[in-house]
C-alpha cells in the first residue's frame, strides 16, 4: 500500500512541475505545452479474469508535447517569420553541419556578415536561388548581401527585406531593385508529438517522429509563412491554473492516505 501511494504522490508532484513549466512559458514564442502521462501498474497473475489482477499504482511516462498551433502575433518586423500550419523552420550550427535543429520560433536576425540566425545563433537554411531557380535537393545557409552591385546604378544598400507566403526570400536594395536570395523549404514530421526537444524552442528528429520531410510553403499541409508576425505560446492560462488545482487535490488527498497508512503501521508495531 504505501507503494502505490508513493507512486501516486511521484505522478501528482510530475504533473504540477509540468504545469508549472507550461505557466513559466506562456509568453515564449511558439511554446508547445505538455501533458503529463502515467501508466496504471498491475501485478501478475496466472489468472485471465480482470477481477483477478491488483493495481500496484502508477509510473510516470515522459511529458508528450501539445503541437497544435499557438496564436499569430503581429510585430512588423521584416525577419519575424510565422508558419500557419503544421511545418517547421530548419537551423543548423555550421561547426556541426550534420546536425540539424528544427523551430516554430521564426524570430530572425539579419548579421553584419549577412547570415539570418536565429536568438541561438544558428543559421536560418533554404534553397539558394540562382537564375530563378532553386534546387530542391540542396538546402544551404541563407545569407543576405548587405551591398549589391546593379548595372548601371552601381553599388547599393541593402534596405528592406521581403518573404512571401510561399517562402521567397528577397533582398530590396536601393529604393526598388529586388533580388531573390532563397527559397525557404519547411520540413514536416510523421508524428511531430515525437519530436526530441533540445530547449529553446529547438527540436530534433527521432526515430519515432520520422525522419524530416521538405517541402515548400503553400503545397500541401506544410502550411503557409507569414512574414511579420510570430507565432505565441499555446498555453491557456486558464486550463493550467484548472489542471493545476486538480493535481494539488489529489496530491493532498494521497498525502493523508500516506499518513493515515504510517499511523496503522505504527499502531501495529506497537501492539
Amino acid at each position: 500500500m504505501l507503494h502505490t501511494i508513493k507512486s501516486s504522490l511521484n505522478a501528482n508532484m510530475r504533473g504540477i512541475s509540468v504545469i508549472a513549466n507550461n505557466i513559466a512559458n506562456s509568453n515564449t514564442t511558439a511554446f508547445k505545452r505538455s501533458n503529463s502521462n502515467c501508466s496504471d501498474v498491475y501485478s501478475i497473475t496466472v489468472s485471465s479474469s480482470p477481477k483477478s489482477y491488483s493495481g500496484m499504482g502508477v509510473i510516470n511516462n515522459d511529458p508528450r508535447k501539445q503541437m497544435f498551433q499557438g496564436p499569430l502575433k503581429q510585430t512588423g518586423r521584416a525577419l519575424d517569420l510565422a508558419v500557419n500550419g503544421l511545418g517547421f523552420f530548419t537551423l543548423q550550427n555550421l561547426k556541426n553541419v550534420e546536425k540539424s535543429y528544427f523551430t516554430r520560433d521564426g524570430s530572425f536576425n539579419l548579421l553584419k556578415d549577412g547570415n539570418v540566425v536565429n536568438s541561438e545563433g544558428l543559421s536560418l537554411m533554404g534553397h539558394a536561388v540562382t537564375g530563378g531557380t532553386f534546387n530542391p535537393g540542396l538546402i544551404e545557409k541563407v545569407k543576405i548581401p548587405l551591398t549589391e552591385n546593379v548595372p548601371g546604378r552601381g553599388e547599393l544598400i541593402l534596405t528592406n527585406v521581403n518573404v512571401s507566403p510561399s517562402g521567397v526570400l528577397k533582398a530590396v536594395y536601393g529604393l526598388d531593385t529586388e533580388v531573390v536570395i532563397s527559397k525557404l523549404p519547411l520540413a514536416s514530421f510523421n508524428d511531430t508529438t515525437q519530436l526530441k526537444s533540445e530547449g529553446n524552442n529547438l527540436y530534433r528528429s527521432s526515430p519515432k517522429s520520422g525522419l524530416p520531410q521538405y517541402g515548400l510553403a503553400i503545397d500541401g499541409t506544410y502550411g503557409e509563412i507569414i512574414p511579420g508576425f510570430l507565432e505565441a505560446s499555446n498555453v491557456e492560462i486558464t486550463d493550467e491554473l484548472a489542471k493545476m488545482i486538480k493535481y494539488q487535490q489529489a496530491f493532498t488527498g494521497n498525502s493523508r492516505l500516506l499518513q493515515t497508512e504510517v499511523e496503522i503501521a505504527e499502531k501495529l508495531i506497537n501492539r
